[in-house]
């Protein structure tokens, strides 16, 4: 009897044990580890990320299991049986062990309406709503991280909570009063709400700026101002040569949806600040105080240089400036020692002491130099030939000062020039890594440049003034962004105030064929699915990065995507910062960006950077030649930019069936031809032998499918490449 019982014990033993369903706010007081089953309305979809929130009609959890919650869309109705755990201090459900979908497009359980002190812990992990609410820097572009907004009725501060590839990223942050809904969040404690698309912001305003005040029509002296309403409206705009807007108030139409105002009569290279208003029925609405420039007479030279071999063969008249190490350390020596009155320094690195002494001696000559570098880096040039001068070193916390701007007599109409770039003062930067300097001569550029160095120094002293001196977060978007450079349209931002990958991101999804990139780190993920979203869309896309073992990078993300994306050899660092939109189409708004800032989470909220977007056929070009040079060395084709005595035309370019290559030679040669695709692998290889004057050779292409090609004409074993285009 005893042998049949403990048979009977141990048979029960073996059985699993089952858990009775229970509602979600009881499930919530199980410890940690115990197995729950519920059953809730899922009440967001994939904006914020893997992470489900579900509600019964008790209270809410959030579900994070990504095999199973990414499936679920916002209006399932699911029963799941899952682990208690907690992330964040924040009480969820883990790993599930069953989960059904019962059904699908249900009605959501309506927003719990609170303030933003009660929001968190009153109804955690459930929909909320807090009415009237405004937020801090409207009209800006939402980021990835915290935005603050206050409710007007209880004077209560909050915070929502962007995550990376969310709807509402780079839209602006609404003008006026809204109701704001969300799931009540917190991390760490520090509550937050989480909308999950831009439904979640309903605008209450009678009247709001429904079209963020736009500059147009940039002269030397005066601009276009125009903005939207959501109604008919009375329009104004206050100005001044200071936010006090001391200048004047001016009507800028009535009865209509839009503001519009012609400036006339302004002074050139001129910062204005200014302040557009509408009003209704006697409710008015502002948009925040915004700085626009006027054009200068200066010339408007634009001059990328590369320190490195271009690639002639793809140039649309102009061909790329190149200074190799020597030439490109005697650049800037020489531009510093053309220097009349002032020049002032952002630069990361430096240990170049010749800079320095080039800096000295400026300032011997009784040039007022002014010099901002990073604290915590070592600048051997600084500190092994300490100048006379100023250096202020800025000291960030979680940043860089990563800069490398160069700002030579700003108040000059003639002899101003802005140099900018990726390359530091290093003999890496100038003499071996890939890098790119380029120089503008325009004295609006010059002085917003200015601006930003004041911000930062402190005040417009020859010293620093340590306790105004704003750097990395502490900064705030106040320089002008739109520029007229001798008919080219040039804007500058400055990390990490200016929300700049917004607006790389808004460059890369300009494009309507053709998207070459080349970066040192690529780890912001919105920039990334930009990308993405290009190649899908039938751009075609070309890049390569240099550090692909960086933390988050996006290397593998591009390359799961079918991107064709490559990781450049340690030897000779690809340093550059540039990507280059539509260069093959120049009807097509070519433009390049360029400067120091990496796409990295870090240039876009902590460090000091400066970016230029340059809308221009011949400078896109001159990028599009250095690229074509650093992508055939990549693939292993070893290029040089001219043959001696050869040259040669293809065309048609894009071609379908054929392309005639026409070749002029000074001797009777043998050329070697060779055709690879666009990674290097050969294609097809034929030899023309005894070629001499002018011959054209017809090459069939009608098997290669659309694409992009290399052609390589190899002559004495030396190697000329053109690009050629197949297009289908």
């Amino acid at each position: 009897m005893k042998k049949i019982l403990l048979i009977i014990a141990t048979a029960f033993l073996a059985i699993p044990t089952v858990f009775a369903q229970t509602n979600i706010a009881d499930a919530r007081t199980f410890a940690q580890g115990s197995t729950v089953t519920v059953t809730g309305i899922v009440m967001n979809g994939p904006s914020l990320g893997i992470i489900r929130y579900i509600q019964d009609g008790t209270a809410g959890i959030p579900v994070y299991d990504p095999g199973v919650s990414t499936e679920w869309n916002q209006g399932d109705e699911v029963t799941l049986t899952g682990e208690m755990t907690a992330f964040g201090g924040v009480i969820q459900i883990g790993t599930t062990s069953s989960a059904t979908v019962n059904s699908t497009g249900n009605t959501l359980y309506a927003a719990q309406t609170s303030t933003p002190n009660n929001f968190w812990p009153t109804y955690e992990s459930e929909l909320v709503e807090v009415q009237d609410v405004t937020f801090e820097n409207q009209g800006r572009p939402f980021t990835v991280g915290i935005h603050e907004f206050t409710q007007a009725s209880s004077g209560q501060a909050g915070y929502i909570y962007v995550r990376s590839n969310h709807p509402l990223l780079c839209t602006p942050i609404p003008y006026g009063t809204v109701n704001l809904s969300g799931i009540s969040a917190a991390y760490n404690s520090d509550a937050q709400l989480l909308p999950r698309d831009a439904n979640d912001l309903q605008q209450t305003s009678n009247i709001y700026i429904e079209t963020a005040p736009k500059q147009s029509n940039i002269s030397t002296d005066g601009f276009n101002v125009v903005w939207e309403t959501n109604t008919m409206a009375t329009h104004g705009i206050r100005y001044g040569l200071t936010d006090a807007l001391e200048l004047g108030d001016v009507a800028a139409g009535s009865g209509s949806l839009e503001g519009m105002y012609t400036f006339s009569g302004l002074d050139p290279a001129t910062a204005y600040y200014v302040q557009t208003y509408s009003t209704v029925a006697g409710e008015t609405t502002e948009s925040p105080i915004q700085v626009y420039m006027t054009a200068s007479n200066s010339t408007g030279v634009i001059q990328p240089i590369f320190n490195n071999i271009a690639d002639y063969s793809v140039s649309s008249g102009t061909d790329a400036l190149t200074h190799y190490g020597p030439q490109l350390l005697q650049y800037f020596i020489d531009k510093i020692g053309a220097a009349q009155s002032t020049v002032d320094v952002m630069m990361y690195n430096n240990n170049r002491t010749d800079l320095t002494q080039a800096l000295i001696d400026a300032h011997n000559r009784g040039v007022v130099v002014r010099y901002i570098t990073d604290g915590d880096n070592l600048n051997s040039g600084i500190s092994n030939n300490p100048p006379p001068f100023s250096v202020y070193n800025v000291q960030i916390n979680t940043g860089l000062m990563h800069n490398k701007i160069l700002v030579i007599d700003a108040e000059s109409v003639n002899d101003c020039w802005v140099i900018s770039g990726s390359s530091n003062w290093t003999s890496n930067g100038i003499g071996s890594d890939y890098n790119n300097v380029i120089e503008i001569q325009d004295q609006s550029l010059a002085r917003a440049y200015t601006m930003e160095f004041n911000e930062m120094w402190g005040g417009a002293t020859p010293t620093p003034g340590i306790f105004a001196a704003l750097a990395g977060e502490n900064k705030e978007d106040n320089t002008p962004h739109l520029f007229n450079i001798g008919g080219v349209m040039v804007e500058s931002y400055f990390s990490p105030s200016d929300f700049v990958s917004c607006e790389i991101e808004r460059a890369v999804r300009s494009a309507d064929s053709k998207i070459d990139f080349a970066v040192l780190s690529f780890t912001y993920n919105d920039l990334g699915t930009a990308i993405a979203d290009e190649h899908f869309e039938g751009t075609t896309v070309r890049g390569f990065i240099e550090s692909t073992s960086d933390q988050g990078t996006e290397y593998d993300f591009l390359l799961a995507n079918n991107v064709n994306v490559m990781d450049h050899p340690p030897s000779q660092s690809m340093h550059h910062k540039y990507v280059i939109v539509d260069a093959d189409a120049p009807s097509s708004d070519p433009l390049v960006v360029t400067g120091s800032h990496n796409w990295s989470t870090s240039a876009e909220t902590r460090n000091d950077e400066n970016t230029l977007i340059i809308h221009d056929e011949s400078i896109t070009n001159q990028y599009w030649q250095e690229f074509e040079a650093r992508w055939a060395n990549l693939v292993g084709i070893v290029a040089v930019p001219t043959l001696e005595g050869f040259k040669i035309n293809t065309y048609p370019n894009p071609a379908n069936a054929y392309v005639q290559l026409d070749m002029t030679l000074e001797n009777m040669e043998d050329i070697q031809v060779e055709v690879f695709d666009v990674n290097g692998k050969p294609i097809q290889a034929f030899e023309l032998a005894n070629i001499s004057s002018t011959y054209v050779h017809t090459m069939d292409v009608s098997h290669l499918p659309t694409g992009s090609y290399f052609v390589a004409f190899t002559i004495d074993g030396l190697t000329k490449v053109k690009m050629i285009e197949v297009v289908r």
